[in-house]
C-alpha cells in the first residue's frame, strides 16, 4: 500500500496510494442461516404463499412500519429476532424460500418459516379435534423443502456437510401453534397438555435429521410466556385475581403450560448433546429473556405498558380477534418502541432486539452462546510480519522513500497512539490487534531496530508502505517503474529477515525451537502490484495475466519462511477492492448495473475474488509440499462482504464507502486534497467510519478484521486453534 505524500504527481500517474482493508464479524462467523418455524420467524413465506386476493393481515401496514417502512410478510413493526441475529454476523437479512432467489440463498441462507405453522403434522392435530390449522407447512414439510433444495447449494455430501457445518441453523420458535389453535378453539387443557411430548419428540427428531445431515451449531428456542399474551388475556379474561400474578398480571397457569414445555424441551436437547457430542445444540430461553420486560416495563423503555397490544381493537388488552392488526379500522399507537407487544400476538421489534441481545450476548441461551466461541488469547512469543501499509508500523519513514509524508503528521494516528506513527490510518492495525491477542508489544518496524535489541524483542515488523509482492525490476520492464513508491518488495523484506535471523538462533535445532511458536504473517501483500498498474490505466482484462505471478511471489515467499523454520503462517488474501473509495472515484459509472447491493464495484471485486481463488489453490499444493506447517488462508474478503451488507450494526453509521478524512467528492477521496493535505478534513468520530483516507481502514475496522481472525472462521484452518 502506498502512504499519502505532500508531493505527488497526479501528471506521473493517475494516483498512487494503496489498498483498503476490511472487516468482520464479532462471535462466531457463519456463512449462511437456516431457519424453520413460524411466524416468530417468517420473514415472508406466509404472505408470498397466499393468493393476491387472500392476502393474510400482516401483508397490510402498519405492518412493517418501523424499520422497512412497508410490510413484508413479518408478523411485526419491523425486524425479528432472525433478522437482528443475521446482522450480527453481518449477513443479509435470511430471505424467505417462498419468493426468494437462489442467489441470495447461497449469499445469506434460507428460511423456511410459515406464520402458523406447527411442530405435529395436520392430521395428527385434526384427529384430535384441531380443525382451525392455517397452514400445513409443518416443521416436517419445511425440512423437506430444505432438503429438496440443499443440492441445488452444494454439489457434493462433503460440500453440503461444509456448507451446514459453518451455518447457524436456528430451529423455532416453533409448537406454540400446536397450542395456540387447540387453545383458541376451546379443547380442554388436559388434551393440549397430552400434546406437549409429542412436539418435544418431532423438534427432537428434527434436530438429528439437520446434525446427520451435517448442521454443527443449531439454535432452539423454547416456549414464550403465553400468560403475559394479550390475546390469551384477552381469551381467558375473568375476575379471579388469583389467576393472575399479582406483579406482572399475567396469568400463572399459562404461564406454567409454557415453563413445562421448556423443561421438557430442555431435557431432550441435554439428551440429543450426548448422543452428538461435536454438535452445539444451543437452547435459547426465550421465557426468561421476556418476564424482565413485564417486571420492569419502565426500565427497558416500555412506558405505555406490556400487556395492551400497540395494534389492535379495543377491549382491556387492545385486542380483538375478529378484527386483526392490519384491519383499517385498528388503532396503531404513536411510539411501537414503548410497547412489548405489537398486535397481541407477536412482540414488537423492539422487544425481539432485547430478545435478541438476551440470547446472543447475554445469559439466556444454554450453553452461551457467547462462551461457546469465546478464545483465549493467542499462544504465540513473537510475531514476524511481511507486507504492505495495511500493516507498516513505521518502515516506510524510516526509509526516507519520499519527503514529507502526510502520515508522518496528524491526523493520522489520532485515535489510539495520539500521534503519528507511520500508520496508515488513525489508529491500530489488524497486526497490532493480532499482537495484542497474543499478549505481546506492538511489533517495531525493522528499520528502527538496533541490534542490542534483538534478544529482548517479541518479533519484528518488516512491512512497507507502498511494497509489492513482485520486484521493482517487474514493474521497471512494463515501462511503470517510475510510479513505485518504494522498491522494498516482499523479496527485499525476506532479505532483511534472512539478515536479522543470525541474531536471534545459530543451528537449526535452536532455530526450529524459536520459531515453532512464532507467528509469521505474509500479508496482505499483492494489493499494490495491481493498484499502481490499475491507476495508470491498466484494464481488468490486462491485469488478469499478472495474477498467477502475484501468487506465486506470495507462496514462493511462505516457502522460503518454512525453509527457514516457520511453522504456524497466516496468509491473507485481497480485499473487496470494489468497495474502497479510491476505486469508486476513479472507475465510477453512471451504470448501475456495475454495482452490487453494497455500492461496490462488481467487476474489480469479481477480479479480487479471481486472485484469492487463485491464492488458496496454490496454499493447498503448499500444504501437500509440506505437511508439517500450518498455513493458514485468512479470508479478508469474505470477512469485508459481511461488513459491507451491515455497517450499521457494527457501528459504521457514517458508512463504509465514504472516507472519514478526504477533500470532498461522493466517496470524499479527492486526489488533489487527500488527507492530509491542504483543502481536507477529518471527520470528527473515525469510529463511525470504516474507511480512514479513501484507501485504508479506520482502526475500528481493523479491530473487526482481527477480531475476524482471532475470534471467527475467517482463517482456514482456524487460527485460534494453532496452538494448544
Amino acid at each position: 500500500m502506498a502512504p499519502c505524500s505532500s508531493h505527488f504527481q497526479w501528471n506521473v500517474f493517475l494516483f498512487i496510494i494503496l489498498i483498503l482493508s476490511t472487516i468482520s464479524c464479532t462471535i462466531a462467523c457463519y456463512t449462511s442461516i437456516f431457519s424453520f418455524g413460524d411466524s416468530l420467524a417468517d420473514t415472508g413465506n406466509s404472505m408470498n404463499l397466499s393468493p393476491p386476493d387472500k392476502l393474510p393481515h400482516f401483508s397490510f401496514r402498519p405492518y412493517g412500519e418501523t424499520f422497512f417502512h412497508h410490510p413484508t410478510g413479518r408478523c411485526s413493526d419491523g425486524r425479528l429476532v432472525i433478522d437482528f441475529i443475521a446482522e450480527y454476523l453481518g449477513l443479509p437479512f435470511v430471505p424467505p424460500y417462498f419468493g426468494g432467489s437462489m442467489e441470495s440463498f447461497k449469499e445469506a441462507g434460507v428460511n423456511f418459516a410459515v406464520a402458523g405453522a406447527t411442530a405435529l403434522d395436520a392430521a395428527f392435530l385434526q384427529e384430535r379435534g384441531v380443525t382451525s390449522l392455517v397452514t400445513n407447512s409443518t416443521l416436517v414439510v419445511q425440512l423437506g423443502l430444505f432438503k429438496e433444495l440443499l443440492p441445488s447449494l452444494c454439489s457434493t455430501p462433503s460440500d453440503c456437510k461444509k456448507l451446514l457445518g459453518d451455518s447457524l441453523i436456528l430451529l423455532g420458535e416453533i409448537g406454540g401453534n400446536d397450542y395456540n389453535h387447540p387453545f383458541f378453539e376451546g379443547l380442554d387443557f388436559e388434551t393440549i397438555q397430552d400434546l406437549v411430548p409429542y412436539v418435544i419428540n418431532t423438534i427432537g427428531l428434527a434436530i438429528q435429521e439437520l446434525i446427520q445431515l451435517g448442521a454443527v451449531t443449531i439454535l432452539v428456542p423454547g416456549n414464550l410466556p403465553i400468560g403475559c399474551s394479550p390475546s390469551y388475556l384477552t381469551l381467558f379474561e375473568g375476575s379471579d385475581k388469583q389467576d393472575y400474578d399479582h406483579v406482572t398480571g399475567c396469568l400463572k397457569w399459562l404461564n406454567k403450560f409454557a415453563q413445562d414445555h421448556n423443561e421438557q424441551l430442555m431435557k431432550e436437547l441435554k439428551r440429543l448433546q450426548k448422543l452428538h457430542p461435536h454438535a452445539k445444540i444451543i437452547y435459547a430461553d426465550y421465557y426468561n429473556a421476556v418476564m424482565p420486560f413485564y417486571h420492569s416495563p419502565d426500565r427497558f423503555g416500555f412506558t405505555a405498558g406490556v400487556l395492551k397490544s400497540c395494534c389492535g381493537w379495543g377491549g382491556t388488552y387492545n385486542y380483538n380477534s375478529f378484527v386483526k392488526c392490519g384491519n383499517p379500522l385498528v388503532s396503531v399507537c404513536d411510539d411501537p418502541s414503548s410497547f412489548v407487544n405489537w398486535d397481541g400476538l407477536h412482540y414488537t421489534e423492539a422487544t425481539y432486539k432485547l430478545i435478541f441481545e438476551s440470547i446472543i450476548e447475554g445469559s439466556y441461551s444454554y450453553p452461551s452462546f457467547k462462551a461457546l466461541f469465546s478464545t483465549s488469547p493467542l499462544q504465540y512469543d513473537s510475531i514476524f510480519n511481511f507486507g504492505d501499509s495495511l500493516s507498516d508500523t513505521g518502515n516506510f519513514l524510516l526509509s526516507g522513500a519520499m519527503a514529507f509524508p502526510v502520515i508522518a503528521e496528524l491526523p493520522y494516528g489520532e485515535t489510539f497512539f495520539r500521534h503519528a506513527t507511520g500508520r496508515c490510518s488513525d489508529g491500530r492495525l489488524v497486526v497490532d490487534f493480532i499482537s495484542e491477542a497474543s499478549g505481546l508489544p506492538h511489533l517495531p518496524p525493522y528499520l528502527a531496530l538496533r541490534k542490542d535489541q534483538l534478544h529482548s524483542f517479541h518479533g519484528v515488523n518488516f512491512a512497507v508502505a507502498g511494497a509489492t509482492a513482485l520486484d521493482a525490476k517487474f514493474f521497471y520492464d512494463q515501462s511503470i517503474g517510475r510510479v513505485l513508491w518504494t522498491n522494498d518488495s516482499l523479496s527485499v523484506q525476506l532479505g532483511w529477515f534472512k539478515q536479522m535471523k543470525s541474531s536471534l538462533c545459530t543451528t537449526k535445532q535452536e532455530c526450529d525451537n524459536y520459531f515453532k511458536k512464532s507467528l509469521f504473517l505474509v500479508g496482505e501483500i499483492g494489493g499494490n502490484d495491481y493498484n499502481y498498474a490499475f491507476f495508470v490505466g491498466g484494464s481488468i482484462k490486462q491485469l488478469r495475466a499478472s495474477v498467477p505471478l502475484v501468487v506465486e511471489a506470495i507462496t514462493n515467499a511462505t516457502s522460503f519462511l518454512i525453509e527457514e523454520g516457520a511453522v504456524e503462517l497466516l496468509v491473507p488474501g485481497n480485499f473487496p477492492i470494489g468497495c474502497s473509495a479510491v476505486y469508486l472515484t476513479l472507475f465510477g459509472s453512471p451504470n448501475k448495473a456495475e454495482y452490487d447491493r453494497n455500492g461496490c464495484l462488481k467487476a474489480y471485486n469479481a477480479f479480487s475474488k479471481n486472485h484469492n481463488k487463485q491464492l488458496k489453490r496454490s496454499l493447498d499444493m503448499l500444504r501437500q509440499k509440506y505437511p508439517h506447517a500450518r498455513i493458514m488462508y485468512a479470508d479478508y474478503y469474505g470477512a469485508a462482504m459481511r461488513f459491507y451488507h451491515a455497517p450499521r450494526h457494527h457501528g459504521f453509521t457514517d458508512g463504509t464507502l465514504t472516507a472519514c478524512c478526504g477533500g470532498g467528492g461522493p466517496y470524499n477521496f479527492n486526489n488533489s486534497a487527500r488527507c492530509g493535505h491542504i483543502g481536507s478534513r477529518a471527520c470528527s468520530n473515525p469510529s463511525s467510519h470504516a474507511n480512514w483516507d479513501g484507501i485504508h481502514l479506520t482502526e475500528a475496522a481493523y479491530r473487526y478484521v482481527a477480531m475476524g481472525l482471532v475470534n471467527g472462521t475467517f482463517t482456514t484452518p482456524p487460527l485460534r486453534s494453532s496452538l494448544k
